[in-house]
């Protein structure tokens, strides 16, 4: 049997709404490298092959992996992002300065048409992602690790489930429909698995596609992570700070049990960050969120710009008092920042989760569908 990991690069500096000179040297974001030592401890063993995209940032992110597994061959193939739009044009741009062109090329629905110099047909992109498939289809190794771009893995993704028989303007649209629908959040992606007598690559499931919230192979007391989806071994020291003694054998497996009790009875002295405040919770911020969804709480726009304005960038809100920035990517909900409540409490993802998920992925799908609703009303 063949698996094969898909994984989109870490955040890139376009992501986070920054100009790029090209497509090609897009770099990583601090936050983007740390995404990509977080994949590199997904793996609970040593993938057989590592193949990057030759585009910079999704090149970095396996570099982290690589790094992790040296003896592990690792080659470059052409599995860049889809470049529909004319390099020439694009440079210097963000993302959001770029939407209009966007959707002038999804408008055309015209499969065979070029932008101009250095761009790619949309035909030409699905074959090359064909060409990927039958290329992992004749490989040797049995478990690749795949590091490329959103775009592309969806077209993959889409070739395996959906089996189009004609690359038309229709197909053109359904595709697009289905990479919108099924967007790729960074350092997440599909696994894809053959067996040598199947004709067709089979895709995981919703349930089973990757994500760095994943919890980490090889600590079998991390089978249940805690709500707030922080390293145990975090929630073990936060106990130690709180003068909660532990026992050897139970440390960390019952660590965020304990950290929950001993807050609930420790003086508010002896559990706070270093400004002095009790840090907020991921638990906390979502629950802020959710009753924003079930109309309990007023959310107001603090930002200059638009949901729609921004694009791919920053959004921040405040809900009667409460402060919270969410990332918006390409004009889809995905994840918190940060958040300050009225008392000066605080969240981030930097100082908080940065192992973990955000308190948006603790939402239920309504209720996320439902703020990315409210968001873009404001």
């Amino acid at each position: 049997m063949k698996h094969v990991r898909l994984i989109r690069h870490g955040e890139s500096a376009a992501n986070a709404g920054k100009a790029s000179l090209d497509h090609v040297s897009i770099p990583l974001t601090s936050k983007g490298v740390e995404q990509a030592h977080l994949v590199a401890e997904l793996f609970a063993q040593a993938p057989t092959l590592i193949v990057a995209s030759p585009f910079v940032r999704a090149h970095a992110t396996a570099v982290a992996t690589v790094a992790v597994f040296p003896a592990t061959p690792f080659e470059t193939w052409p599995i860049q992002e889809f470049t529909y739009l004319e390099p020439a044009r694009c440079a210097n741009t963000t993302v959001a300065q770029r939407r209009d062109w966007v959707r002038a090329y999804w408008a055309k629905e015209d499969p065979a048409f070029r932008d101009g110099e250095g761009a790619e047909s949309f035909l030409e992109f699905i074959s090359r992602a064909q060409s990927f498939l039958d290329r992992l289809a004749e490989h040797p190794a049995h478990d690749i690790a795949v590091f490329s771009h959103g775009q592309f893995i969806n077209a993959v993704a889409w070739l395996v489930e959906c089996k189009p028989q004609k690359i038309d303007g229709q197909a053109m649209a359904e595709w697009r429909e289905y990479e919108i629908t099924n967007h790729v959040p960074n350092c997440s992606g599909y696994t894809l698995s053959k067996h040598p007598e199947d004709a067709y690559w089979t895709l995981s499931s919703a349930e089973s596609r990757i994500g760095i919230d994943q919890r980490f192979p090889g600590r079998t007391y991390q089978v249940t992570r805690d709500p707030e989806r922080l390293p145990i071994e975090e929630h073990a020291q936060a106990l130690s700070a709180a003068g909660c003694s532990l026992s050897d054998d139970d440390s960390t497996m019952y660590a965020e049990h304990l950290l929950h009790a001993t807050r609930e009875t420790a003086p508010p002295s002896e559990v706070r960050d270093i400004d002095g405040n009790i840090p907020l919770s991921a638990r906390e911020v979502c629950q802020i969120l959710r009753e924003v969804t079930f109309e309990r709480r007023t959310m107001t726009k603090v930002s200059l710009a638009s949901w729609d304005e921004i694009y791919a960038g920053h959004f921040v809100v405040s809900v009667e008092g409460w402060r919270i920035s969410i990332y918006n990517d390409c004009d889809t909900l995905d994840y918190c920042e940060e958040c300050v409540s009225p008392e000066g409490r605080r969240w981030s993802f930097d100082a908080g989760d940065r192992f973990g998920t955000d308190p948006i992925a603790l939402l239920s799908t309504w209720e996320h569908q439902t703020l990315e609703r409210l968001l873009k009303a404001l």
